[in-house]
């Protein structure tokens, strides 16, 4: 019972005081998101229809806190690498998550429904990935973010440019990365979990 009176209050009191932690890192992470798209608005149109295209797994099933998906499109038309022109389309989800644990728990759900249904291990490299589209996850204490496009737009200088345009608007030192190209290869490119030490990832 003196248990019982004693982890009751401070329960309460950790739920009370995390919502202004949880609301303070949503309002950063906005912040983050509207400085993303302010510096991109020469060049693009930031959408929200017709982005409901992509088979990136069940990550939107988790139980997140706060998320936002959106589309980037060309303002110019753009010779693709098949010969087509047309509008560049690139596509960005953010997930935010309460704790992380949470995000824990998301992302190792994830990882058995990942991008096109497929199950991938943490840390390992997968060489061929059948529909795999250009694809870069960052993974965070308590957010993951996607971003990934069609195959026919892609190219080695603007998938270079969105990890490096990601990473310096939400990286952190301990930022995960994975990097999926059309039809594969998938790999973790920085701070990639040791595949035996299951513990750190999950």
């Amino acid at each position: 019972m003196p248990k019982m009176r004693i982890s009751l209050p401070l329960l309460l009191f950790l739920l009370l005081s995390s919502s202004p932690i949880l609301q303070a890192q949503n309002e950063e992470l906005r912040q983050k998101l509207s400085a993303f798209v302010a510096d991109h608005e020469a060049d693009y149109e930031k959408k929200y229809l017709n982005i409901d295209d992509r088979s990136i797994g069940s990550i939107d099933d988790s139980e997140y806190a706060w998320k936002d998906e959106f589309m980037l499109k060309s303002k110019e038309k753009l010779e693709n690498n098949i010969g087509n022109t047309g509008y560049q389309k690139f596509y960005f989800s953010f997930f935010a998550y309460e704790t992380l644990l949470d995000r824990q728990y998301a992302l190792k759900d994830w990882m058995g429904n990942f991008i096109e249904g497929e199950a991938i291990r943490p840390g390992r490299p997968i060489r061929k990935y059948q529909y795999g589209t250009p694809s870069i996850v960052l993974i965070n204490d308590n957010e993951i973010m996607v971003c990934n496009y069609r195959c026919s737009d892609w190219s080695e200088e603007n998938f270079k440019y969105w990890k490096k345009t990601l990473l310096t608007y939400f990286g952190q030192p301990n930022t995960m990365v994975i990097e999926l190209l059309c039809d594969g290869p998938l790999e973790w490119t920085k701070n990639a979990p040791d595949p035996k030490e299951r513990r750190r990832l999950f």
